[in-house]
């Protein structure tokens, strides 16, 4: 069974139908946002391993739930669903742990039990949405340049992908044409297109990243334009 890259929810629910491939799609799209919740967390008061631990546990939940049923609620963004389920469950495990102490009995294992005892999940603030957002917008860069530059390697041009690497997002100033031409013996119009040509696949890397993130392909150019905002806002 295939779906389309922009479509997470249906990969989803082919998952809880036991199609495999799309099992594993799922947990690799999860994983991708692995570090922007393990940072979350810690700017929430928990330290790294605490959070590392909390993550995968989480995703072990996840992964094991029913949960996808409720993907309307993400609003057709994965990044939206995903953080509000991790609050339901850490929210949840805090307000245990506090009955536990004082003599209460709650115990819910799973997503999927919090759902059905009638504990929805936790509402995003803007505050909190726009935090994460940030860092899954970084996040999103970095896994972009590390595809380009791991196409760089397989053809053999990691020399060439590191000299111009200063022409993509989240690096130093560049240097002119004219002294990048001095220091690596070409043209400079030849240097341009190869600049123009490494900015337009680092993009359409950029924008399959996003696909798989939204609902429906119309929501694309909205998702990144929302994500570039918040990269020049810097919050």
């Amino acid at each position: 069974m295939k779906f389309p890259s922009t479509n997470w929810a249906q990969i989803a629910m082919a998952t809880l139908n036991g199609d495999s491939s799309s099992y594993q799609a799922l947990s690799k799209l999860c994983s991708d946002y692995r570090e922007p919740l393990v940072r979350f967390l810690c700017v929430r008061g928990h330290d790294r391993n605490t959070s590392e631990d909390m993550v995968q546990e989480f995703f072990l939940k996840l992964l094991q739930s029913r949960a996808w049923k409720r993907a309307d609620q993400a609003h057709g963004r994965f990044r939206t669903f995903l953080l509000a389920s991790l609050l339901h469950v850490t929210d949840h495990a805090r307000q245990k742990a506090g009955a536990l102490k004082r003599g209460g009995g709650i115990e819910h294992d799973s997503l999927d039990a919090l759902a059905e005892d009638g504990i929805e999940q936790a509402e995003i603030t803007p505050e909190i949405g726009r935090r994460f957002d940030s860092e899954w917008a970084f996040e999103l860069i970095k896994q972009s340049l590390k595809a380009l530059a791991a196409e760089f390697d397989s053809e053999g041009r990691s020399g060439e992908f590191d000299a111009l690497r200063c022409f993509l997002p989240c690096a130093d100033l560049p240097p002119s044409y004219e002294d990048l031409s001095a220091r690596l013996g070409q043209p400079v119009p030849a240097l341009k297109t190869k600049v123009h040509r490494l900015r337009v696949r680092f993009r359409e890397l950029l924008r399959s990243a996003v696909a798989r993130t939204v609902s429906a392909p119309h929501e694309v150019d909205e998702e990144l334009a929302y994500l570039r905002s918040l990269l020049v806002g810097g919050n």
